[in-house]
């Protein structure tokens, strides 16, 4: 028993075997290779890892970065453009979209608000379609608006359809606001401006072709200003006594004071009383005398001294008048006197035209325009005019329109001898007689009478020519009233809109609009963007 406990006790001096010595100490059997269905397939690599993917996707994303900048950038420039348009660039050959340095000045001295409505649909100021079939660029109208609302944020521009706003259209009713008519108002006034205003035509006389001409510059801007001066100088037209010039015959000149921010009204003299704030009268070569009562009112409006401006009458004749001896006395009374029944006629060839004598060739001569230049004046079929004292009291004369040495007086009584032999002199033709007005502060304002000879100088057919007639008259008259230097005058050269710079045929015209620009580039475009592509495709 002894023996056998001895063998069942654990024999503790001995130190247990380590597993890891167990497992080092037996034979590892070898590893079978694992058959080819269980082996893992060797990975190819992704054709999003390679590098023709890399290229082509920078590529693409380049493309979509490059064509999002220009999308961008086309977005910001036409909305820059049409908040600036003057960032449009104006490659008309004669400047027709760019605005002269006095309409900008218009502008900038604008203090009211001012909105110049554009009757008619947008989309027919822009693309031209008003009046096409005389050939205005009516985009000028809309073009040089926008830059005039650019130059002042009190300026505003809006597009007015009678089609879909009647009711702007029926409260000006006395205007006949139809399309292509310009409306530009302030809270003072305001004014209307027709196709006539800003276009006009005449007909070369060498080629016989009808030329179109813009003055929309001159015509806006003009507007613009007359709306917000504070007061509107009044040009008033005496009726009633079987007038010569008229409103359709001298409707030239009326067109041109108007630009000059006149304000015309007509009165009978010898029923209305004279407007308050007119500044020049005009008696326009009336065939019947005037009365004791119209005369009177001429005198007390230009011995009124309460107006602190200056005041004008303009009297003009004709020498088949009949012979008028109250208007006469009247114009005595300031030193000037017309001969009735005769017409100035010049002796040299050289100082008339037309083969007529009575066309006379004139110089303008006094103090009153001394600083400007006129070096062709026409003064047809004129009536004399005599300076009867150079000072008298408070009242100056001095002569205006002059001819050369060789000019005669022809009357009734003229005979053929007297043509052949005639007495040649310097002869007035226009005459003027002022008289200063004082106010406080050394103020000083003209009242003044001015007399023409030749009611035919105001008439739309010398108005309108290639003499400096029209340009003499409207600074004589700004000149008058003192109108000159109390704001910005507006006078732009007219510009030629249907100068043709380059001929073609309407065939040329269509295979390089339609098929060289409109089909041909694109195509090219799109083929080289298709031949980069597929080469591009197998880098």
């Amino acid at each position: 028993m002894d023996e056998n406990k001895q063998n069942q006790e654990p024999q503790k001096d001995l130190e247990p075997v380590e597993e890891a010595s167990v497992s080092q100490a037996e034979p590892q059997p070898e590893s079978k290779p694992e058959p080819k269905s269980q082996q893992t397939p060797e990975r190819k690599p992704s054709v999003f890892q390679g590098n023709k993917f890399k290229r082509g996707g920078m590529a693409t994303v380049m493309t979509v970065v490059f064509i999002a900048v220009v999308v961008v950038l086309n977005l910001l420039v036409s909305l820059l453009s049409e908040r600036f348009p003057s960032m449009n660039i104006d490659l008309t050959a004669q400047k027709m979209n760019t605005l002269s340095e006095q309409a900008l000045e218009v502008a900038g001295k604008v203090e009211e608000d001012t909105t110049i409505y554009l009757i008619g649909a947008e989309e027919a100021y822009r693309k031209d379609q008003l009046y096409s079939n005389y050939g205005l660029k009516y985009s000028q109208v809309a073009n040089l608006a926008d830059r005039l609302a650019e130059a002042n944020s009190k300026v505003k521009v809006e597009f007015v359809d009678p089609d879909t706003n009647p009711e702007f259209i029926s409260s000006y009713a006395g205007e006949v606001l139809t399309s292509g008519r310009v409306l530009v108002r302030t809270e003072k006034r305001y004014r209307v401006l027709t196709v006539d205003d800003m276009f006009s035509m005449s007909q070369n006389q060498q080629t016989g072709a009808t030329e179109m001409y813009s003055n929309v510059d001159s015509a806006l801007a003009a507007a613009l200003e007359m709306v917000n001066m504070d007061k509107v100088p009044i040009l008033t037209i005496a009726t009633g006594h079987d007038e010569l010039l008229n409103t359709s015959n001298m409707a030239a000149f009326l067109k041109k004071m108007e630009e000059q921010n006149f304000e015309h009204q007509e009165i009978n003299l010898l029923t209305d009383e004279i407007p308050e704030g007119t500044q020049l009268l005009m008696i326009p070569t009336p065939t019947t005398d005037y009365t004791d009562d119209e005369l009177e009112k001429l005198r007390a409006l230009l011995s009124d001294q309460s107006r602190e401006e200056s005041i004008a009458i303009l009297v003009t004749f004709h020498p088949t008048q009949t012979s008028l001896p109250k208007l006469s006395g009247f114009l005595e009374e300031w030193g000037i006197s017309v001969q009735s029944g005769a017409m100035v006629t010049e002796s040299d060839s050289s100082r008339y035209i037309s083969a007529d004598p009575s066309y006379v060739m004139v110089d303008a001569v006094g103090k009153a325009l001394e600083d400007n230049t006129y070096s062709r004046i026409l003064c047809p079929m004129s009536a004399p005019v005599e300076l009867l004292f150079s000072g008298n009291g408070d009242i100056a004369t001095e002569a205006l329109l002059a001819t050369g040495e060789g000019a005669y007086i022809m009357t009734e009584d003229t005979s053929e001898a007297d043509i052949e032999n005639p007495d040649t002199a310097q002869r007035t033709t226009a005459a003027r007689a002022s008289s200063l007005a004082q106010f406080e502060g050394n103020q000083f304002y003209y009242r003044s009478l001015v007399v023409f000879g030749s009611s035919y100088m105001f008439t739309d057919t010398f108005l309108e020519t290639a003499f400096d007639n029209s340009q003499y008259i409207i600074d004589l008259m700004k000149f008058a009233t003192d109108t000159d230097g109390s704001r910005v005058s507006v006078y732009t050269d007219k510009v030629q809109t249907n100068v043709v710079d380059v001929t073609a045929s309407q065939n040329t015209i269509t295979v390089l609009g339609l098929g060289v620009f409109t089909i041909g580039l694109p195509v090219l475009i799109l083929a080289a963007g298709l031949v980069i592509f597929l080469k591009r495709r197998h880098l």
